[in-house]
């Protein structure tokens, strides 16, 4: 089955995407760079030349972000980008280790998804339609997918989790994807979060679930020994969350960098 056109999103987030997956073709193999089905970002501070280089791939792809930047090098860091014309929005980077990983194990035993939903993992045979839903429903709660190869599993090792009911109806969200390069200091990290609930299921618990099951499925199956994550520093529904995980503020940030002429003020994804 080929899923090179599966992407999704505004015509701006799908242009990003689309320019990040042939980008990643050239920089795979350099450690300074991640990719996660979103875009191709800067994976740390390297030094002198990180704003440069955030820079370059905002106005490569339209956006690009930084993962755990130190936070005390994120004025002089903003300050640069944003004198070569570029826009900045910040996220705590919420990180958890194995606390998380028991953390998550005891939710899974304490609490049970409503017995009308089932857990659907994407890969390579999902049908289309089905990833399109998925991705809708996931859209509509404000927040971005992956491209499609990526939450299939196909382009870099990760897992996509669906909720579903009787009726086939994608309810909820979770993933984590092994997106650092194996000589990167994050090597065994996942991107992770993509926590998201149908609003006519909302406080059921099911992407606490969700998200339990994704980080357990991560440690057990990937070797994942960490995820983390970007927060917008006013959700505190997102904190409280990840929390519940122990998947907690650290001392880095994830900043986004992006061409005020694509998205106008707004940022890639929430």
């Amino acid at each position: 089955m080929d899923f090179e056109d599966e992407y999704f999103g505004t015509a701006a987030q799908i242009t990003v995407s689309r320019r990040a997956r042939d980008l990643w073709k050239l920089v795979r193999n350099d450690p300074r760079f991640s990719y996660n089905g979103r875009i191709v970002a800067v994976a740390g501070d390297v030094g002198d030349e990180t704003a440069d280089k955030l820079a370059v791939l905002a106005r490569l792809q339209g956006s690009t972000t930084c993962h755990f930047l130190p936070k005390e090098k994120e004025e002089i860091v903003q300050r640069s980008v944003k004198k070569q014309g570029l826009a900045t929005n910040v996220w705590e980077f919420c990180k958890g280790g194995k606390l998380a990983y028991e953390m998550a194990q005891d939710v899974l035993t304490q609490y049970q998804l409503p017995s009308d939903l089932s857990v659907t993992t994407l890969c390579e045979s999902t049908d289309p339609s089905f990833v399109r839903d998925f991705a809708l429903m996931v859209g509509e709660c404000g927040v971005l997918v992956m491209a499609g190869r990526v939450m299939r599993g196909v382009d870099i090792p990760g897992i996509t989790l669906a909720a579903v009911d009787g009726s086939g109806k994608v309810i909820a969200s979770a993933w984590g994807y092994k997106c650092y390069h194996p000589q990167s200091p994050f090597s065994d990290h996942a991107f992770w979060g993509g926590l998201t609930c149908h609003v006519d299921r909302r406080g059921q618990k099911i992407a606490l679930i969700l998200g339990a099951l994704s980080i357990v499925q991560l440690w057990e199956k990937l070797d994942v020994r960490g995820v983390c994550t970007g927060i917008a520093r006013d959700n505190t529904a997102s904190f409280a969350l990840c929390e519940k995980l122990n998947v907690l503020k650290s001392d880095q940030i994830g900043l986004g960098v992006s061409d005020p002429k694509m998205f106008q003020g707004a940022t890639l994804t929430k």
